[in-house]
């Protein structure tokens, strides 16, 4: 009696062991969609507002054999996780194969710390907008996805782009959904520079000159250095209307609080050195456009690493 009892609890645990390595019996896999982006066109970038709008080709391609009629249904339904859907128009829609045009309004935070040599991202980011990742996983087509080459942005450069994707979390929902990113590199031309850094430091060295007047000479001296420094104000505060308020220092700040500093010191030196003996003037002023260098230096470094 118990050797019968034994054997069929054997039996069946051998036939609860076929059962679950059944492929039938598993839980099913996330169905793949093959996703392509082609930007053909960039209306516009607002670094004032981190906001671009952007018109793309939106391509899903999938095997229709291996992916459910429910899942197909809603391969199209998707949102723009970091802006909006302006239109949408269907080019193509057969089985295993949906071509969209789409034009999105989008936004992001704008990082200004660089500027004027910052470099800035634009980004197409897709979510299916009912099926999460246990269901529905896309994969980037980088063969087909592109960057048209007449796609320009104004006043800058693009750099390059890249597709991949990723997961996202959403803790509220406890659920995972696979996002596909379109990423595209900017940065400023070269030629800003020469509007922003080159006038600051013209500046800086106007204020060296004044290390070429006698020492006797303070308000010759004054004279100079006042003027250099309500010329630099009156720079930073054009170069600064063109970027939004920021609660950093940005590159050019650092340079300009810099000349603000160094041309102070200058006028604090030229006093004392007034107040001094003439040989003993003659002699530290030698030295002073070294020491004025050197003190600008550590001062753009303890702004700029620190601030």
């Amino acid at each position: 009696m118990r050797a019968g009892f034994n054997g069929l609890l054997l039996a069946g645990i051998l036939v609860s062991l076929v059962l679950l390595s059944n492929p039938g019996y598993a839980e099913p896999a996330p169905s793949k969609i093959t996703t392509s982006i082609y930007v053909y066109n960039i209306r516009s970038f607002d670094v004032t507002t981190g906001q671009y709008d952007i018109d793309f080709y939106l391509h899903f391609s999938w095997n229709p054999n291996e992916v459910p009629t429910n899942t197909s249904d809603q391969v199209a339904s998707f949102d723009l996780m970091n802006g909006r859907i302006d239109s949408q128009k269907t080019i193509t829609n057969d089985p295993g194969n949906i071509w969209l045009q789409v034009s999105g309004t989008f936004n992001k935070r704008v990082d200004l710390k660089d500027y004027p040599v910052d470099t800035q991202t634009m980004t197409i980011e897709i979510e299916n907008s009912n099926l999460n990742n246990s269901n529905l996983v896309y994969v980037a087509d980088t063969n087909e996805s592109s960057l048209d080459k007449d796609v320009q942005v104004l006043g800058w450069v693009i750099k390059g782009w890249q597709i991949y994707t990723t997961d996202h979390y959403y803790p509220t929902f406890d659920e995972t959904y696979t996002r596909i990113v379109y990423k595209m590199t900017i940065s400023r031309y070269i030629s800003i520079l020469f509007k922003t850094v080159l006038p600051a430091m013209i500046l800086f060295v106007i204020g060296l000159f004044a290390y070429l007047i006698p020492t006797g000479d303070l308000f010759e001296r004054l004279g100079l250095l006042i003027a250099v420094v309500l010329g630099s104000f009156q720079h930073h505060l054009a170069v600064s209307g063109t970027i939004p308020p920021a609660p950093y220092l940005t590159l050019i700040d650092a340079i300009m609080v810099t000349n603000y500093i160094t041309q102070g010191f200058i006028i604090a030196i030229s006093i004392y050195l007034f107040r001094q003996e003439e040989e003993r003037g003659i002699r530290l002023n030698k030295r002073m456009p070294f020491v004025t260098v050197a003190l600008a230096l550590i001062i753009f470094f303890l702004l700029w690493e620190f601030l």
